[in-house]
């Protein structure tokens, strides 16, 4: 496999494909049929004081956006695959917590407001995501791996997605959808995903593709 041959729209397609599945398997499911009552977690002082910005829900949900985009401006192969393997650690790891440590967050009343989009947004998030599922927050994760993995592309385009990233993050607690603490939780998982995949895979596709290559 050459490292700059490309990766078909066709096989992102299908790559996607077993994501959906599994991100309704670690999350929609656990999401709606919790495996015992969700926990609350302490709302700490910084919780108290972020104030609820409904406008925001307009970021909260452009996250799914940001990873299509991602995907889209990904071509080489070895790129995609690494990415592909970081987004998969990621739902598994986010998964483990939500099926073995459900969590709910005391949402608040949504107000009815005169904006269509805004209101849109809110009633989407209403509707098709409940308030469990808190930590750590997928949304953190999924967006900050994503941009990672844009880290060698042009630097704009590197620093446009940082700030969208860094502004997803934020919208997690002014929505009222996440605690601190799952915003520190899914952080968390991130490291750890960055340290597996260029401590142990990508050192290890390297050295598969180098002993494959001496064997030719």
């Amino acid at each position: 496999m050459a490292a700059d041959s490309k990766y078909s729209i066709r096989e992102k397609l299908k790559v996607l494909a077993v994501f959906a599945l599994g991100y309704g398997v670690f999350y929609i499911f656990p999401n709606f049929y919790a495996s015992w009552k969700p926990s609350q977690l302490p709302l700490t002082w910084i919780d108290h004081s972020i104030p609820f910005l409904p406008w925001t829900f307009l970021i909260y949900t452009s996250d799914y956006l940001l990873i299509l985009l991602t995907v889209l401006i990904i071509q080489d192969k070895y790129s995609f695959l690494s990415f592909s393997r970081t987004m998969f650690c990621t739902l598994f790891i986010c998964g483990i917590f939500f099926i073995s440590f459900p969590t709910t967050y005391p949402r608040p009343p949504y107000p009815v407001l005169n904006s269509v989009i805004i209101q849109g947004a809110m009633d989407l998030v209403y509707l098709a995501d409940s308030p469990n599922n808190c930590f750590p927050s997928m949304h953190v994760a999924l967006t900050s791996v994503a941009t990672w993995n844009l880290r060698n592309r042009d630097s704009r385009l590197f620093t446009v997605f940082v700030i969208w990233t860094l502004a997803v993050i934020a919208s997690t607690l002014t929505t009222k959808q996440h605690y601190l603490a799952d915003v520190i939780g899914g952080l968390s998982a991130v490291v750890v995903v960055i340290v597996a995949e260029t401590k142990l895979f990508s050192l290890w596709v390297k050295k598969s593709s180098n002993c494959a290559k001496t064997v030719g």
